[in-house]
């Protein structure tokens, strides 16, 4: 419970516009980060890359309101989410270009536990980080994510650049929103 003193100097801090200087905006700019609100998103071996990107982000677009800020925080997500999809096909195509090799020493090359010889490991080959299911798994949508990820990850830097020249003061258009439907025979929606 807080005083009414404390109330009022809360209602009168709220209305300067938040954080103004570097040093205040360095201190809150991981806000989101420190109350997990996407860090729930991002592995243990993902978090100094994730920090980098949002880092390098915060310079190049320099938020000045909450919504950028989110904005660039789903940026930098997004972008994560595109490197996991390219690092599990690489993945996966290393694995498939560099198999694992072996051959049956001493006996028929008809027994795959090598009971009828020794089995002898010729190549090592890749062995991928994702298993086998897992990557046989996201390569039937590799395509599909990809695009869904960039779509998101585009639309997010146009809303960001859009908001951001509103704010300078320039003519902003309307964001444009097309309603497509397919429609069968004689103009009926499918």
């Amino acid at each position: 419970m807080v005083s009414n003193k404390q109330f009022n100097a809360n209602q009168a801090n709220s209305l300067l516009g938040g954080v103004k200087t570097p040093e205040g905006k360095n201190i809150s700019k991981f806000n989101a980060l420190k109350h997990g609100i996407l860090l729930q998103s991002i592995s243990d071996y993902e978090k100094d890359f994730y920090s980098n990107i949002l880092e390098d982000f915060d310079k190049q677009f320099e938020p000045a309101t909450t919504i950028e800020q989110i904005l660039i925080e789903r940026i930098a997500l997004y972008y994560l989410k595109l490197y996991r999809v390219q690092k599990a096909e690489t993945e996966f195509m290393k694995s498939k270009l560099n198999p694992r090799k072996t051959k049956v020493e001493g006996g028929i090359d008809v027994d795959p536990e090598g009971l009828l010889g020794k089995v002898v490991v010729v190549n090592e080959g890749y062995a991928p980080l994702i298993t086998d299911d897992n990557v046989q798994k996201l390569t039937e949508i590799y395509a599909r994510y990809e695009t869904t990820i960039e779509n998101r990850l585009f639309r997010a830097i146009h809303e960001l650049e859009r908001l951001q020249r509103f704010r300078k003061g320039e003519k902003v258009l309307p964001p444009i929103t097309a309603d497509i439907t397919q429609m069968g025979s004689f103009g009926e929606s499918d």
